[in-house]
């Protein structure tokens, strides 16, 4: 045996490409988004986003722009890091140069994704080579079918064109990447998942990272694609008009401040009112407010979910201040509460607002009382601002360049801000009682339409010629009716009268308490109509997701070890300025390693805590559904969110269960919607729905989950009720198992088979069923039934 005298080595397939572009990016508004994300970490300040025919079903004159005005790329920078498949730059500098960013863009997506979007790319950038004196402009077209399979990859070469200027002409830095004859046309709600999976960056503030970085003025993002709704202006300015309301602010010379609000059910609000202050005049201020509560709250949840909300806010809260166009960095940010607001909310003698705003407050409906109602107001995170000082303002900035010298003029606009927020506090009252006002008139006209349906077809079968609740003979011959005839109305008309007690003691003065006397009246003929009396279940059934006391105590260990987590972070990044510069990037990567482990941890414990919530119920009661399916939602968002999954609710506020135990409630609802999520996910269609449907039967309740999933064929639908069976066509897991990420795998689960059976013998021990139905438009429908 002899040595080859020829080495051997290995060789790329230009098939490589392919597979990264179409499976390393699957849908394209996440291509588009590391676009956007790349242009961030060229230390860009904008980046415009110009579609042209990217709708139409004929996508070969499309074209998509992403134009920034970064840093750009040399030659040199296109030959070895643009067109080098796995390059180390990002991991060799996670910083950028210019601003000290950290950057956002995964490693080497971005070029990938070009591929992933359309047929041919140019590549226009232009780069300042300071060593040189000359800026280097290099233009480059990469028509991608030219790569074949079975091809070897460096046997496909481009010719750029490169162009060098001097550097004493006027000449911008910066990249435009274009992308014609896309491979896909664009859907609206493809856009507007583009839009939310970077909002968060279109807010970047002003920052300064330090004596070795340039301070870094912002990020902004600029859409011009008239053929989509919300396709044009600022990114920026849609997340302010997409919470819940935008409070702006003009402070005059003699101290006259004038307040805009625009806000979701209220519309547009004006105030104006005087501080005795001079030196402010040409002030302006404009103030988001997103509440974190629930997204119902949003004006424009299309742009905001909750998800990008939180992760808003805790990124770029606060309220900043600008003078001169020029951020002073001393002021605003998430930990920098300079207004005292979350102070003020824990001071007894700061929950009244202003004794100004009293005339105010008696022309508005407040949802609590003027004296408490400043607790219901924001913090310092739910608010994204700016302050802006003009330049001729008497505010002087301090020698350091990063505070103001006259505190008793900063105190004055302190105040004009903080007396702005509570005149702003007192219209989120007030749109939280029209709130509850507008859902209890919608409950009490569904309420008496249901009635009226139900005694016109009474009327009409009766032979005897019944009409009217009132007479005894009535009342006899409506108790003879079938037990769950009676029993379904006798809920719906307690549920409206506790609506209604609800609102007249929250939201009404206690002399205009006559709410809907029509309502009570109708309701209260049900319920002494009604002769049969409610069954209360005395067993006890012990639910597959029922938590006992020793998991319930690990729970709140594991909270306490997670919050401890981020507390070490915190002490940890305040000390980094003391620690040797050599040290210092060490230990600002420890700080996001343990940041990281936090929100992993809170995400794998968000369905967790569901059933902490209620395991400790021991007794049967009627639930409220819409409480149970908002929770199921809201903590399975993020999983949804992953498979770009819509889900939508219609379940009336005043639902309730016949008496049951929450956490079974809870376990119906669950695995229906992650059976929905998984089913979703694994489909390759379009129309990534699921809809969670609930209402009042004359047995007791319906709740519909519908998907369009991957659908499952009728004779195999009663098997899976089955325990121990899963996937009956294996049409899911497998499609899922090369898509689902471990950290996601955990809480979908890989399929047991018992949930649905689970959800069968909740529902038949209460009377009900749980069943496959058709429904039209959707691929899949489970309809249970849970009775009296």
């Amino acid at each position: 045996m002899t040595d080859s005298p020829e080495n051997v080595s290995f060789t790329i397939d230009s098939r490589l490409l392919e597979e990264l572009g179409e499976n390393l990016v699957t849908r394209n508004h996440v291509a588009v988004g590391e676009l956007v994300k790349n242009a961030y970490d060229a230390d860009a300040t904008e980046v415009h986003l110009e579609f042209v025919n990217a709708s139409v079903d004929d996508t070969s004159e499309s074209e998509i722009q992403i134009i920034d005005n970064g840093v750009g790329m040399s030659l040199e920078d296109v030959r070895n890091d643009f067109m080098r498949i796995a390059t180390t730059d990002k991991l060799r500098n996670p910083i950028t140069k210019k601003y000290g960013r950290e950057k956002a863009g995964d490693k080497g997506i971005g070029r990938f994704a070009v591929r992933r979007l359309a047929h041919e790319l140019r590549l226009e950038t232009t780069a300042h080579l300071k060593d040189e004196g000359v800026y280097e402009r290099t233009i480059l077209d990469i028509p991608w079918r030219r790569y074949q399979t079975e091809q070897e990859i460096d046997e496909v070469t481009f010719r750029p064109t490169v162009e060098r200027i001097p550097d004493d002409e006027d000449v911008s830095t910066g990249t435009t990447i274009g992308l014609r004859d896309l491979k896909d046309s664009w859907t609206q709600r493809d856009f507007n998942t583009l839009r939310r999976n970077i909002a968060t960056l279109s807010i970047v503030q002003a920052e300064d990272r330090g004596d070795q970085f340039k301070p870094d003025p912002g990020f902004e993002i600029i859409f011009d694609a008239p053929e989509f709704e919300m396709g044009e202006g600022s990114l920026s300015e849609q997340v302010y008009d997409a919470g819940w309301g935008c409070l702006e602010g003009n402070i005059e010379d003699d101290g006259t401040v004038s307040l805009t609000l625009e806000a979701k059910l209220i519309d547009t609000r004006n105030y104006t009112f005087s501080h005795d202050t001079t030196g402010l005049g040409g002030t302006s201020f404009k103030i988001a407010y997103i509440p974190l509560s629930h997204k119902e709250h949003f004006r424009d949840p299309q742009t905001l979910n909750m998800k990008e909300a939180r992760k808003m806010t805790q990124e770029q809260g606060g309220v900043r201040v600008y003078k001169g166009g020029f951020r002073v960095f001393s002021y605003g940010g998430p930990n920098d509460d300079w207004l005292n607001l979350d102070q003020r909310r824990t001071t007894h003698s700061r929950r009244n607002p202003d004794e100004q705003f009293e005339e105010v407050a008696d022309s508005l409906d407040l949802h609590t009382d003027f004296n408490k109602v400043l607790l219901s107001g924001p913090n310092n995170r739910n608010l994204i601002g700016r302050v802006m000082i003009s330049s001729d303002a008497e505010l002087i900035m301090a020698s350091n360049r990063e505070d103001f010298q006259d505190d008793e003029l900063l105190n004055d606009l302190r105040e004009v801000l903080l007396l702005s927020l509570e005149w702003m506090t007192l219209q989120w009252s007030h749109y939280k009682s029209v709130k509850a006002r507008k859902e209890l008139e919608k409950e009490t006209k569904r309420f008496q339409r249901e009635q009226d349906n139900k005694k016109n077809k009474r009327k009409s079968e009766s032979q005897e010629g019944l009409t009217q609740f009132t007479s005894d003979t009535d009342e006899k011959s409506e108790s003879s009716s079938s037990k769950n005839d009676s029993s379904e109305p006798v809920d719906s008309a307690l549920d409206l009268l506790e609506g209604v007690a609800d609102t007249a003691t929250e939201t009404v003065p206690e002399e205009d308490r006559g709410v809907s006397d029509e309502a009570v009246e109708t309701a209260t003929k049900v319920i002494r109509s009604s002769l049969n009396q409610k069954e209360e279940e005395i067993d006890f059934f012990r639910s597959a997701f029922s938590v006992n006391q020793v998991v319930f105590s690990f729970s709140h260990e594991l909270r306490s070890m997670v919050n401890s987590l981020g507390s070490s972070a915190s002490r940890i990044e305040a000390t980094i300025d003391e620690l040797p510069a050599e040290h210092q990037d060490r230990f600002e990567e420890v700080v996001g390693d343990l940041r990281n482990m936090q929100d992993r941890f809170e995400d794998q414990m968000e369905l967790f805590s569901i059933f902490m919530e209620t395991g400790s119920r021991k007794e049967v009661d009627q639930q409220k559904v819409s409480v149970v399916v908002d929770d199921v939602v809201n903590a399975t968002e993020y999983i949804a969110q992953y498979y770009d999954v819509t889900i939508t609710t219609e379940v009336p506020s005043i639902l309730r269960s016949p008496p049951m135990y929450k956490s079974e409630l809870y376990s119906i609802v669950i695995n229906l919607v992650t059976n929905s999520i998984k089913a979703v996910g694994a489909s390759s269609g379009d129309k990534n729905q699921i809809l969670v449907e609930g209402s009042q039967t004359d047995d007791g309740i319906r709740i519909r989950v519908y998907d369009s999933g991957v659908g499952l064929p009728e004779e195999a639908r009663e098997d899976a009720f089955q325990p121990l069976v899963s996937d009956p066509v294996n049409n899911v897991y497998d499609e899922l198992s090369g898509r689902m990420p471990e950290n996601l795998s955990e809480q979908l689960g890989k399929g047991t088979g018992l949930g649905l059976s689970i959800v069968r013998n909740i529902a038949e021990k209460y009377g009900g069923t749980a069943q496959f139905t058709d429904a039209d438009e959707w691929s899949t429908c489970v309809e249970v039934t849970i009775n009296e």
